[in-house]
């Protein structure tokens, strides 16, 4: 007798993908790793077979149902053998060793759709070379955030070095615990208090001209175009530089990623650098609903202006990230996420028109950038290791220009990803020799 399927609902966050997915671009997370010594793509093969047995996710297919999708997890079986041979191939002809190569490669994978009602949602491709080979995996952003990535590559570079892979339970997708006030009677409260920073946001935002690296509008979207940036400073330089400055590097880069926005426009009083940040929800959710892997992220801006000095932007952003979060710990903004929490009564078909009548008509909230900072990339690797990573590149589609940081091995690897249709590579090019102009300006003694 067979078993009854498991259906798996989705949250918020997943509808809303399902709802841009083939009008935004596919909304994947291509990250690609290039190694430190040849491995044989049996094991990779293998270890990417068991990488889809062990994250039930992974085989995961949207499934319709009377009202909305649910993410029906296929069993383990002949099917995913077949499907396993579709998702994952090896690449030949093209050279891992040259970075330029492999950001073209990165750039035409990452806008290769992925079947999510027929397929399994994944794709990967392996680049076999005798000492620099390189793994791109490329994961649909329903099954999972940025933490589930690193949750992953971390299984896969386990597994490279002889590790077993930790089965990953399904667990409950909804974020309404992390988001809500636990006790009713404290609703009447956190809705005045959004209330009260939605206008004072209002307020600050009256006036101001976000800056972007956009030179034209477009009416749809297309495709987008990976760039990889070697950040010029070492990581335990920055460490040292945020340290002696007084603040985190999170903040540090954020702040400088504001001044090489507000430089493109440095006479103007009215120039705001709007840098959009994730916020992991996790750490809001009640110890019983703890969530190991899926999506589980929010977001909000940094409107940073012109300041007389580093250390004054550095104050304003700190400052403004602390506000934002301690609204996330109170709560404050429960009633908008709940709405959104609405959307599979709004239907795919109503949102999906919303998008793009928004973006027609440029009414989308302007950005400079979203930010993502990973952090330091080393837990990737197992206490012994016998393949390393040796560049990590992450990449995801969004509306607006988005950057992706991540240390590794002494390197500070910056992701960029534009829009093609309204981002050119010589604007790109002049912010990023500004951000590294502003980064040769810092110094600070590194501690030893």
């Amino acid at each position: 007798m067979n078993s009854p399927p498991v259906r798996v609902p989705l949250n918020r966050s997943e509808h809303m993908y399902w709802a841009g997915e083939g009008y935004l671009g596919p909304i994947n997370q291509a990250y690609m790793l290039r190694l430190d010594r040849h491995v044989d793509e049996a094991l990779v093969r293998q270890t990417l077979r068991e990488l889809n047995s062990a994250f039930p996710r992974l085989r995961g297919v949207l499934d319709p149902g009377w009202w909305s999708f649910k993410l029906r997890i296929l069993p383990d079986d002949l099917i995913i053998d077949q499907l396993f041979d579709d998702a994952y191939r090896v690449q030949r002809g093209v050279d891992p060793s040259d970075r330029s190569a492999l950001q073209s490669f990165h750039t035409e994978f990452m806008n290769e759709p992925i079947s999510l009602e027929r397929g399994l949602p994944w794709r990967a491709r392996f680049l076999p070379h005798p000492t620099q080979p390189a793994l791109l995996f490329s994961v649909h952003h329903i099954i999972g955030d940025g933490r589930s990535m690193v949750q992953m590559v971390t299984a896969i570079m386990g597994r490279l070095s002889g590790q077993p892979i930790r089965p990953c339970p399904l667990g409950s997708p909804s974020m309404v615990a992390a988001v809500t006030p636990p006790r009713w009677r404290d609703w009447p409260s956190t809705i005045t208090a959004w209330r009260r920073v939605r206008r004072a946001d209002r307020q600050r935002a009256l006036g101001q001209q976000v800056i972007t690296l956009a030179s034209r509008r477009s009416e749809r979207y297309t495709t987008s175009a990976v760039r990889y940036h070697e950040l010029n400073c070492q990581p335990d330089e920055l460490r040292a530089t945020a340290k002696a400055m007084g603040t985190t590097v999170n903040t540090l880069i954020i702040a400088v990623l504001a001044n090489s926005f507000l430089a493109r426009s440095p006479n103007n009083p009215q120039a705001v650098a709007a840098i959009r940040m994730s916020i992991d929800l996790r750490r809001f959710l009640p110890e019983a609903r703890q969530a190991e892997f899926g999506n589980f992220v929010s977001s909000f801006a940094v409107r940073a202006t012109h300041q007389a000095s580093l250390q004054a932007q550095i104050r304003d952003v700190d400052a403004q990230i602390k506000e934002n979060m301690a609204r996330y710990e109170q709560r404050v903004y429960a009633l908008p996420l709940m709405l959104a929490e609405l959307l599979p009564w709004v239907g795919r078909t109503l949102y999906s028109h919303l998008i793009l009548k928004l973006k027609r008509r440029h009414q989308l909230p302007p950005l400079s950038c979203h930010f993502s900072n990973l952090g330091s990339a080393e837990m990737v690797h197992p206490a012994t290791p016998q393949v390393r990573v040796e560049e990590l590149w992450p990449t995801t589609l969004s509306t607006a220009l988005i950057i992706g940081l991540v240390s590794l091995s002494g390197k500070l690897f910056l992701s960029v990803i534009r829009q093609c249709d309204e981002t050119d590579d010589s604007d790109l090019d002049g912010f990023l020799a500004v951000l590294d102009e502003q980064l040769e300006g810092l110094s600070a003694p590194v501690e030893a």
